[in-house]
């Protein structure tokens, strides 16, 4: 079998422009949030807010992940999900399938961009505790410490940061992957109106979104940043470094 490669995340953490790189380079098999079937179709744990349902696509966990290893039986498989869609069956043999790693972004920025789109997002769905829990459960089990992404280092310093992100899970490198096409992916069709600002970018490009509100405006998002920052602050000194 290939190499599975997960890149966990939290909402709205430019995790779909970094997939959208890994399309552009070619060498890899995308699979889009294949959990999310999982979370919000099988076990229903929030609404679904603006979910497009493949009637095709697997909803046990077990068959996800089936799926995943059949298509790196042909070629390696490169996925994006979020931590909060598995936490609750992620365990050492189900991590141990995949090359872990992860993107991370300040909720400053996260939680008004959620807000914009499902102001009533629980908590769960903010992600940083499942994400702050298998960054903790990875490190344990491989006994090192797994590739991290910051989203802002990554608009800052494409360059870098995706060379150290390449040279960090052995892949090699390539320049040409970092500028695209603007266009909408068929893999974004479930979560469509969450990717809009990636169908219309180019690249790695500061100030795409646009917010109505910050988290000092809304109780709400007060209190969920009051939550999430310190969770954020967990891996944030992990992050990769362009060398």
């Amino acid at each position: 079998m290939n190499t599975i490669l997960a890149l966990w995340s939290v909402p709205r953490s430019i995790s779909t422009g970094f997939e959208r790189m890994m399309m552009e380079r070619g060498d890899f098999k995308i699979i889009h949030e294949p959990f999310s079937y999982f979370f919000y179709a099988k076990e229903r744990r929030a609404e679904a807010v603006h979910m497009n349902v493949d009637p095709t696509a697997p909803l046990d966990f077990p068959d996800i992940l089936a799926f995943i290893r059949s298509e790196a039986e042909k070629k390696p498989v490169f996925f994006k999900d979020m931590c909060y869609h598995v936490i609750s069956r992620a365990d050492q043999e189900f991590l141990g399938n995949f090359v872990n790693t992860f993107i991370i972004r300040d909720p400053a920025w996260t939680l008004p961009s959620h807000h914009k789109l499902n102001p009533d997002f629980t908590m769960e769905e903010a992600g940083y505790e499942a994400q702050t829990r298998m960054f903790e459960m990875v490190t344990k089990m491989t006994r090192k410490t797994p590739a991290v992404v910051d989203a802002e280092d990554l608009v800052e310093d494409t360059h870098g940061v995706v060379k150290a992100y390449c040279e960090a899970v052995d892949i090699p490198f390539m320049p040409q992957s970092l500028t695209w096409k603007a266009e909408f992916k068929p893999e974004w069709k479930t979560w469509e109106k969450w990717h809009l600002d990636a169908a219309d970018s180019t690249g790695f490009m500061k100030d795409m979104e646009q917010f109505d509100v910050t988290v000092h405006d809304v109780p709400r998002l007060r209190d969920a940043y009051e939550s999430c920052r310190p969770l954020f602050e967990v891996l944030y000194p992990h992050r990769l470094r362009a060398r």
